[in-house]
């Protein structure tokens, strides 16, 4: 089963197996209410299932080459795609029927059905398939007659006799009770159901009430946060207005300085001009009066050795 399914994308096969599967269930679901024996195991659907789907599959397969070999070619196929099929599909199908191993296949399948001598009316099962089920079948008839029972009194019944009502949900059910029995049954079930009724109910209760003690522990949580992120707001501000005066502070101080700095810098320009205006003054007095006293000398000198007349025009000379 494996090996014919895995020709099939994984993710197309598990989409359409699980909605088939799905549905079966929700059938059996429904059954089940309707106070309906089941007796055919949830496997067995599951591969009833695979096996309709592989038969779905071939026989999709065979339609779509019998169309295909109406046309000459492959491309003449091409140009003229399938009405069930889209033009991708098409294509795809187009390559599989064109391919070695489908043709090769095809050849022998042809010459193993051209071998049989008996009309096979069993579908794809073999022929010692088909003698087994016979045999079962035979066993099982034996067994009813043994056992004075019918077959509609039996609790189970073959996968190959019911294999086709399994298709639509249908079961091989046992005799029902007595309607007295059902009396009980049902008013057992509605005790049981006002019972799961009052749980049902309880259980509400409490989770209300455990939602509306959630509500309020929310909102207490959710009050205190709002406290503390407006005390964290407030102390923020508090900070940043202190950063922001002694920014203030800061800048201040500094000029300040500056202006201190630029003052005393000032004064101590103006007292070295000061200063230095009066040693050039006193630098000067001496100048001149050393110059004074070395012409007074020199002229005294001069008078001293040539005369009065001489000495006289030799200082008026110098002097001048």
């Amino acid at each position: 089963m494996k090996q014919k399914l895995k020709r099939i994308p994984k993710k197309v096969g598990t989409k359409i197996r699980s909605k088939v599967i799905a549905t079966l269930l929700r059938m059996r679901h429904r059954a089940i209410t309707t106070t309906s024996t089941l007796t055919t195991p949830v496997m067995e659907d599951v591969r009833t299932v695979v096996e309709t789907m592989m038969t779905a599959r071939r026989t999709h397969r065979n339609r779509m080459h019998a169309y295909f070999k109406k046309f000459p070619s492959k491309e003449a196929a091409l140009l003229k795609p399938h009405p069930d099929t889209t033009e991708e599909q098409w294509k795809k199908l187009c390559d599989l029927f064109t391919s070695e191993a489908f043709m090769k296949r095809s050849e022998q399948n042809k010459k193993n059905r051209s071998k049989l001598t008996v009309n096979h009316a069993a579908g794809s099962r073999s022929f010692q398939r088909t003698r087994a089920c016979m045999e079962r079948m035979d066993a099982f008839q034996r067994q009813c007659d043994l056992e004075g029972k019918t077959y509609m009194k039996l609790k189970y019944i073959p996968r190959y006799w019911a294999r086709s009502r399994d298709m639509f949900g249908i079961r091989t059910a046992v005799k029902p009770p007595p309607s007295s029995t059902l009396t009980t049954q049902s008013s057992d079930l509605q005790h049981q159901l006002a019972k799961a009724r009052d749980e049902i109910e309880a259980m509400r209760a409490a989770r209300e009430k455990d939602l509306q003690e959630f509500a309020k522990k929310q909102a207490e949580m959710e009050a205190t946060l709002r406290d503390h992120r407006e005390e964290q707001r407030v102390e923020q501000e508090r900070i940043g207005w202190s950063r922001r005066s002694m920014k203030r502070e800061q800048e201040r101080m500094r000029i300040e300085h500056e202006e201190r700095m630029q003052q005393e810098q000032e004064r101590m320009r103006k007292e070295q001009e000061r200063l230095r205006a009066e040693i050039s003054k006193e630098l000067e007095k001496k100048m001149s009066s050393v110059m004074e006293k070395k012409m007074s000398d020199m002229s005294k000198r001069l008078f001293s050795q040539f005369g009065v007349q001489k000495g006289r025009c030799m200082y008026i000379v110098i002097t001048f």
